[in-house]
């Protein structure tokens, strides 16, 4: 039997909905400290994707075992997995935000009046690097597509929580498609994306509705 990987996008909340960077997480990772990360509209949105999705998922987990339940070590997206119903998920540093660099933390709006050109050049290029230390998408892409690889072939179902880059490159990986192609995906919060090992590789199932 195949493996399938169900990427689920984190919830928004008020920081990531003000286009800030998201900062790296604490490290060790702590289980006690993610609830703060959600806000009331936050849950609300995580309680309708556990009643409309939950079960789904369950149902189509076609090997009859619990799916293995992974998640970024962000604090919204372990606080995410958890009202989602997957108190047990395990941080996975491959699944990881983007490293942003000097630019963790900071608004897109205050860098577009101060480094206007490293921004455009940020949304464009997948090989641009913010400074500081940043990811580029290639970066992304490479730890993301090794990790899909390095699952079982079969057998071992996985739902992860993470960030919409990360499924960007989830599916470019996939694809085989070029890294520019990230700018015509868009992820929405909550969004579930499938991918399953075939002997043919990686394929992009179409997400039930």
């Amino acid at each position: 039997m195949s493996t399938t990987v169900w990427l689920v996008s984190h919830a928004a909340n008020a920081v990531l909905r003000s286009g800030t960077f998201l900062q790296a997480p604490d490290v060790p990772v702590r289980g006690d400290d993610a609830e703060e990360a959600l806000e009331a509209r936050a849950r609300e949105a995580l309680a309708a994707w556990r009643e409309r999705w939950h079960a789904r998922l369950a149902i189509g987990n076609r090997n009859g075992e619990a799916l293995r339940a992974l998640t970024s070590p962000a604090a919204i997206a372990r606080a995410s997995a958890r009202a989602a119903g997957f108190a047990g998920a395990a941080p996975s540093d491959a699944l990881a935000e983007t490293a942003f660099g000097a630019w963790q933390g900071r608004r897109m709006t205050d860098l577009a009046r101060e480094a206007p050109e490293a921004l455009a050049a940020w949304t464009r290029d997948p090989g641009f690097r913010p400074p500081g230390g940043g990811e580029s998408f290639d970066d992304v892409r490479a730890r993301v597509g090794a990790w899909l690889d390095a699952l079982p072939g079969s057998g071992h179902n996985v739902i992860a929580f993470t960030h919409a880059s990360v499924i960007r490159a989830a599916i470019l990986h996939a694809l085989g498609a070029p890294s520019p192609g990230f700018r015509s995906i868009e992820i929405a919060p909550l969004s579930a994306t499938a991918l399953r090992r075939t002997q043919h590789g990686w394929v992009w199932l179409a997400a039930m509705d």
